[in-house]
């Protein structure tokens, strides 16, 4: 009897990894059709100009204030996007400076990522939002960071809090969000590093760097060629080990690819990022669970204000009309309005860049409709 049990066992390993393997190679050759998935987030080059990402005496981690920032992904041989966006008096992306001090009826703050900065496009979406709404007695202010966290958006929440009083917060979000822990921006040469303070030089020496540091006037051709060159680099064996961040990524679009949308239990148990959406079947991990309370938090030191989590589409997810981490019930529970901007506004693979994740001209266009048309 347990012979036939141990034989069972192994030939469903077999079936779901054979499953895995077809599944993969199938996606594959779609990907390569299509020309969408020829390189993953961790064949990506990024170049900023220096200065960009800089810690305040505040500990919050914004962009360097009053300047212009050149922004360039690369992909292999190719250039996703090549852009350049200006900075504030208080170092986020936005062409008006910050007076908190200004009357109005009403003060709207953005916090996020780079989805909220607005990373991948020339096209500031919260300065044509507030062209579109046209209300001098709103004023609407972007606290979107690259590569920031619930744990950030709290910070930076707390650096203002004596100072503004915000009516409405909206906490811009993707799922990975929820799983980046605070780090704060470390260079060292050309490179810029995400690391958390504790293990800045561990982070240095064992990780590749995030950021390149590129010149404004360099040409793509001359940049094109420093990221082969960082490529091979960072691709020597001793070199290769990308970043939990990356390891994040990548095992969940595979994971995405392989599922399509359907919670299989095959897929969910390797996939746990998918069981999430399974109430009751899945002990949320730490990070998660530790984002959850942070949010609580915001809701806590901010009571007068209305707070949403404003659900933000990613482009895998565009594909099955599905967030890969469901979050719906878990910010319900605590009160605070949650919006699945993937549910009510319409969203194609078109709105994103050939390789990159984050949205091109087109989509900011499309965010900043959905925002006015649901949020106002």
């Amino acid at each position: 009897m347990p012979s036939k049990k141990i034989t069972k066992i192994s030939q469903n390993i077999v079936l779901i990894f054979a499953s895995i393997a077809f599944s993969l190679v199938l996606a594959e050759i779609v990907l390569r059709l299509t020309n969408l998935g020829k390189y993953s987030l961790y064949d990506r080059t990024l170049f900023f100009t220096a200065p960009s990402l800089v810690q305040g005496k505040d500990k919050t981690v914004k962009y360097e204030p009053k300047t212009d920032i050149r922004s360039v992904a690369i992909y292999g041989d190719q250039v996703d996007y090549d852009i350049t966006y200006g900075t504030n008096n208080l170092g986020f992306v936005d062409n008006v400076d910050y007076d908190f001090n200004l009357a109005s009826t009403k003060k709207i703050v953005f916090i996020g990522d780079s989805f909220t900065a607005g990373d991948g496009s020339n096209y500031t979406w919260v300065s044509q939002l507030r062209q579109l709404l046209d209300r001098p007695d709103i004023n609407l202010y972007n606290f979107g960071v690259t590569g920031t966290g619930i744990k950030h958006f709290q910070q930076l929440l707390a650096s203002v809090k004596d100072t503004v009083r915000f009516n409405e917060i909206n906490i811009m979000v993707i799922g990975n969000d929820f799983f980046r822990p605070l780090w704060y921006p470390v260079v060292q040469g050309q490179a810029l590093w995400f690391c958390s303070q504790e293990n800045a030089q561990d982070c240095v020496e064992k990780y590749p760097p995030v950021i390149y540091t590129a010149d404004k006037n360099e040409s793509q051709t001359e940049l094109i060629n420093r990221a082969k060159q960082l490529y091979e680099t960072k691709n020597l064996p001793e070199q290769s080990k990308p970043n939990f961040l990356q390891q994040f990524r990548l095992y969940n679009l595979i994971c995405d690819l392989y599922s399509l949308g359907n919670n299989k239990p095959s897929s969910l148990n390797l996939c746990p990022h998918l069981r999430f959406a399974q109430a009751n079947e899945y002990d949320k991990n730490e990070l998660y669970k530790d984002s959850l309370t942070t949010l609580q938090e915001i809701k806590d030191s901010f009571p007068d204000a209305v707070i949403r989590v404003v659900h933000i589409p990613e482009k895998g997810e565009t594909f099955n009309n599905k967030y890969s981490l469901e979050i719906r019930d878990d910010i319900k529970q605590m009160g605070l309005e949650y919006v699945p901007l993937l549910e009510i506004c319409p969203w194609n693979r078109d709105m994103y860049h050939k390789h990159d994740a984050h949205f091109n001209d087109l989509g900011y266009r499309n965010l900043t409709n959905c925002i006015w048309e649901n949020l106002f």
